[in-house]
């Protein structure tokens, strides 16, 4: 009784301590792409310094893959881009710090909530996303890759097997359990 009178409040504070709602900020770079236009770069004189010209663009998506409201989140870049582009449309206050690294900071990212930034240069290279942060954490950077999409029938099958899986276990374990302690044969 003891033991378990010591054990009890520790595994509720572990359970407590995994369990409870946090903020947890997904950051990743799903798509960078060069293009080579077939234009020529000219001078304001209009003589040609280049053949051929380059538009660079990255996407950075973040979200909020937690359990609770992420609030003063703020994305850190070596410099302004030429263009910027933030979907879905948002509010977001925006300064250049002295050494011109340029912050934009989003009042909040709700859970489960993602904002895509897209950034376009033209024969420049783009500038580079420092950090990624809210007052709660720091953002963790995961790759993304494409992945064809799976028809519904098939993920209700696949989740139907799991959860038999599952029962399958929990059976088993019970079973298995009331033979050790109660020493019955299986299936009495």
């Amino acid at each position: 009784k003891e033991i378990v009178s010591l054990i009890v409040p520790l595994i509720t504070w572990a359970l407590n301590t995994v369990f409870r709602a946090k903020t947890k900020l997904l950051l990743s770079t799903p798509h960078t792409f060069a293009f080579l236009v077939q234009q020529p770069l000219l001078n304001a004189q209009g003589q040609q310094i280049s053949p051929t010209q380059t538009a660079h663009t990255r996407s950075h998506l973040i979200g909020n893959a937690g359990k609770q409201t992420a609030t003063n989140v703020e994305l850190v870049f070596n410099w302004k881009p030429l263009c910027i582009n933030i979907w879905p449309l948002r509010h977001f206050k925006e300064y250049t710090e002295p050494d011109n690294r340029y912050v934009m900071i989003f009042e909040s990212l709700a859970p489960n909530e993602y904002l895509n930034c897209e950034l376009l240069s033209i024969n420049n290279e783009l500038p580079n996303l420092i950090t990624a942060r809210s007052d709660q954490c720091a953002a963790q950077t995961i790759t993304m890759y494409p992945q064809p999409a799976v028809p519904n029938w098939q993920r209700r099958i696949a989740v139907g097997l799991l959860f038999a899986g599952l029962a399958a276990v929990v059976y088993i374990s019970i079973v298995l359990l009331q033979f050790l302690v109660l020493k019955t044969p299986f299936g009495h």
